[in-house]
């Protein structure tokens, strides 16, 4: 029996996310554990953490229970959060000590460089980006889009949720704002511009990839505003491939591979890959919602017959 450890996000209550629905169906067959984020910790040499042995009472809703702090030892972790951003560093370091002795999925390699996106843009034959732009100096990103024209994307590189990304164009009165507040106000922080792709316009396809092979896949459509982000109000419907569509992501899929990535949601607005995730990528849960079809079952059994 392995002892598989889901590293997650700690909240008052349980939710209905990735770490509750692999951790209900690997209990009985493996050992499980829940191991909180942000208690990682260095204890007497020892790699630590909040650890929740799984019990069948955690569902959706209930209480977290309090839990004990104890050395990291298991067979697997699969980090299904990184937490805040602003310690993300400290817990790669923490990680990377684990790895010689845990196998971790997905990869630290996967997890520095592909949850970011400045990787993806200097790929173009294997991801294809829009024409993109990062820096910390708003006044060298505003220039970008003032001598360029157009629609840009405003986003930090490594953000989620649809949290702090802007639509923009050198005719906004806000757009100095806009790069200051991402940038800081004394240019501490990387933000990146990607230019607007009409294309999305028709919806981004999330399709979700498992062990080299494609699970399924839904359409997002955006409803306010610009983002497709189902946590932003996106509209969302189950959706086919195109042949193009299908035969890339069954490529990138076995590419993922190599790069250490078990388990990904990527964004397309053909011919564009818009991202990567590769943090607990959302997916399952709106499927299930979408088609009562949950597909836990075949995610994990794609991930853990090619660990």
């Amino acid at each position: 029996m392995s002892r598989i450890a889901l590293l997650f996000k700690a909240t008052p209550q349980f939710e209905d996310d990735n770490y509750l629905r692999f951790g209900k169906y690997l209990y009985g067959s493996h050992d499980v554990t829940l191991i909180s984020v942000d208690s990682l910790q260095l204890q007497d040499n020892q790699v630590c953490g909040e650890h929740l042995h799984w019990h069948s009472e955690f569902k959706p809703g209930t209480l977290v229970p309090e839990a004990d702090i104890e050395p990291i030892d298991q067979d697997l972790l699969w980090v299904l959060s990184l937490g805040d951003r602003r310690s993300f560093l400290d817990k790669y370091q923490l990680l990377y000590a684990l790895s010689k002795r845990t196998h971790i999925i997905n990869s630290l390699d996967a997890l520095m460089h592909l949850k970011s996106k400045y990787y993806l843009t200097t790929r173009p034959g294997l991801f294809p980006q829009p024409e993109t732009h990062a820096s910390r100096n708003a006044s060298d990103l505003a220039r970008v889009i003032n001598s360029k024209g157009g629609k840009w994307i405003v986003k930090p590189p490594a953000g989620s949720l649809g949290r702090d990304v802007f639509l923009v164009s050198p005719s906004d009165t806000n757009l100095n704002s806009i790069l200051e507040h991402l940038c800081g106000m004394e240019n501490t922080d990387y933000t990146m511009i990607q230019r607007y792709v009409a294309e999305i316009e028709k919806g981004e396809k999330r399709v979700i990839l498992a062990g080299g092979r494609i699970i399924d896949q839904y359409k997002r459509l955006h409803t306010s505003d610009h983002r497709t982000n189902v946590s932003q109000g996106a509209l969302t419907e189950h959706c086919v491939l195109t042949h193009e569509e299908r035969e890339y992501c069954e490529d990138l899929a076995q590419h993922l591979l190599t790069e250490g990535v078990q388990f990904s949601g990527i964004d397309l607005a053909w011919p564009w890959l818009i991202e990567i995730n590769v943090v607990n990528p959302g997916g399952i849960v709106t499927l299930d919602e979408m088609t009562g079809a949950d597909r836990t079952g075949e995610v994990l059994a794609a991930v853990l017959e090619n660990r």
